[in-house]
């Protein structure tokens, strides 16, 4: 996803760590430990009328496993 400096996370010193959100990353740490919980979050934030939650999650289970922190 893009981001704006006002959404990238920050490591312990407050420098930007441009390869996450500051929801998913922020003070050195990864908020969720499994992609199930990441998935989740997801759903619950990004489901509307237009777009269902069982396509937010179709569509987040697709795509998860590909971010570099879930390929390792």
């Amino acid at each position: 996803m893009p981001l704006e400096d006002s959404i990238t996370s920050k490591e312990p010193d407050g420098s930007f760590n441009e390869g996450y959100c500051m929801w998913c990353y922020a003070d050195g740490t990864f908020k969720y430990t499994t992609k199930e919980q990441l998935i989740d979050v997801c759903v619950t934030h990004m489901a509307t009328e237009s777009w269902p939650a069982e396509q937010v999650r179709a569509h987040m289970e697709a795509i998860v496993p590909t971010l570099k922190h879930w390929k390792k």
